[in-house]
């Protein structure tokens, strides 16, 4: 080589003068990828382990570029002479990778998006070869978060991870991630896009992850619709495993709005059957199907869920326990079979919360000899239930031992929402606002950053030039509606 690799290495400086500019920043880092893709793979195994080391003269966190083509051509010939000890976990190599996955500029990593979804592939299999798959959740985590705080442009690498925690039970791992909302799907970005103005570069400050995840970026193998359904139906298992059944019931209706062509696979059909259930949890009963959502498909998966609505019916019932322990008990095939008793049971433990819950409606106190009579369970099993609700949120209310031993213990509702175990303090109930404004924000800011891209489409282009041509120039506003008997194309097709 002309010149020496390390000094090759070094040649981009992010904080140099010479690229404050993100116009020039741009254009060399597009340059420095280039010339280091031309570097011959036996070059970056030289002076491997010795004072001279690439890697121990890069800094991750300032040299990232150059530390992610060393970093991956290290690995893969470790990979492939065996050298299991270095990239096995606790090894040099298994170190340095994660704390590159954790350290990186995501500025410089939009430029050499092939080398970080190599980097990031790596982890699993180095784990899983280690008999410990679970070490790759929290780098693979650190990395996507990293590169796309908000983690709201979907990639391959969602399909992977939620994988991973599903099969190692981390569901809480998961949870940073599947709170962010999917804003965008890797699309074909316009060249114009990444033309003219300061702002329009990859390195810009005000770029959205939907503009440097991309297609051609390198960052994300192909996704499917497929893929997307099955990232919200895993994320959705992982929020049952939390028991956050409302968000478990917003990732299955996903599922069941995505486009289908009139047919229901099986993934939606899974959607379906767990998302009647959680009505049930979530709405106190059946729930109508989203507007949105493909009628014949929907009908399809209805015709093979007849035992779940069967359920969901049977819920309404409060005060008819007996009907839906029959319903549960016929089916209990069906339930194992499709891997779902435990939100059955859960739907039966509902139904009895549900129950006491209504009895605060009626009465300030009542004796739990009562309820257990009327629920069909022995008063101190009926107590130790009860119990367990106040305890863990359920039931503002508390426990009391009279004197008198046909009453026995007494179920005393608290009818003051200040007072028992579920009061809130007026600084908690500010502090849950203040969260829920936050979200609404996040949500606000990705809405309009879905909004400015659409505008750059080229649909959308040839849309805005039917309605000119048809009206003319604009009055006061511009007449963009999608709504011109043109029939419109199916603009997911090619995922």
């Amino acid at each position: 080589m002309a010149v020496e690799l390390p000094r090759l290495l070094l040649q981009f400086q992010p904080d140099s003068e010479d690229l404050k500019s993100r116009q020039k920043y741009d254009q060399a880092a597009k340059a420095f990828v280039r010339q280091l893709d031309s570097v011959s793979a036996s070059h970056w195994s030289k002076d491997a382990d010795t004072p001279q080391d690439v890697l121990e003269i890069l800094n991750p966190a300032v040299n990232s570029i150059a530390y992610a083509f060393a970093l991956r051509h290290r690995i893969s010939a470790a990979m492939d002479k065996k050298s299991s000890d270095t990239v096995q976990p606790g090894g040099a190599l298994w170190n340095q990778l994660v704390l590159f996955l954790e350290t990186f500029d995501p500025v410089q990593l939009r430029y050499a998006g092939q080398e970080y979804k190599k980097l990031v592939d790596y982890v699993e299999p180095l784990a899983r070869n280690a008999g410990s798959p679970g070490l790759a959740i929290a780098p693979i985590r650190s990395a996507m978060i990293r590169l796309d705080p908000t983690t709201g442009t979907f990639t391959s690498t969602h399909v992977d991870f939620i994988r991973l925690c599903l099969e190692t039970r981390s569901y809480a791992a998961a949870e940073p991630i599947l709170d962010n909302y999917i804003h965008s799907l890797p699309s074909s970005i316009p060249a114009a896009v990444r033309e003219g103005s300061e702002y329009s570069v990859l390195a810009a400050d005000v770029a959205r992850s939907g503009e440097f995840i991309h297609k051609a970026s390198g960052h994300s193998d192909k996704v499917t619709f497929v893929d997307i359904q099955e990232y919200y139906v895993l994320g959705a298992m992982a929020y049952l495993g939390l028991r956050q059944f409302a968000k478990a019931q917003h990732f299955l209706e996903h599922v069941l709005i995505m486009p289908s062509a009139n047919v229901a696979n099986g993934l939606m059909l899974e959607a379906y059957k767990k998302w009647v259930l959680l009505s049930c949890l979530v709405s106190g009963g059946p729930k109508s199907i989203p507007r949105s959502a493909n009628a014949t498909a929907i009908k399809q998966v209805r015709g093979s869920s007849k035992a779940y609505e069967a359920v969901a019916d049977a819920y309404t019932h409060v005060n008819n326990m007996s009907k839906l322990k029959a319903q549960i008990n016929a089916g209990a095939q069906t339930w194992s079979e499709d891997g779902n008793t435990g939100l059955v049971k859960a739907v039966l433990d509902s139904q009895m919360k549900a129950y006491v819950s209504r009895l605060s409606r009626t009465f300030s106190a009542i004796p739990v000899f009562n309820i257990a009579r009327n629920v069909g369970g022995s008063a101190d099993e009926t107590t130790q239930y009860l119990e367990t609700l106040i305890k863990e949120g359920h039931l503002n209310a508390r426990l009391e031992q009279t004197d008198k031993a046909e009453t026995g213990v007494v179920l005393r509702f608290y009818l003051d929402p200040t007072q028992g175990p579920l009061a809130k303090t007026e600084k908690q109930q500010q502090q849950a606002l203040f969260k829920q404004t936050l979200r609404t924000n996040a949500l606000a800011d990705q809405v309009r950053d879905a909004d400015y891209r659409l505008t750059l489409t080229k649909e959308f282009i040839e849309n805005l030039k039917r309605q000119l041509k048809r009206h003319g120039p604009p009055g006061d506003a511009m007449d963009t509606a999608w709504d011109d008997g043109v029939e419109e194309e199916d603009i997911m097709i090619d995922l």
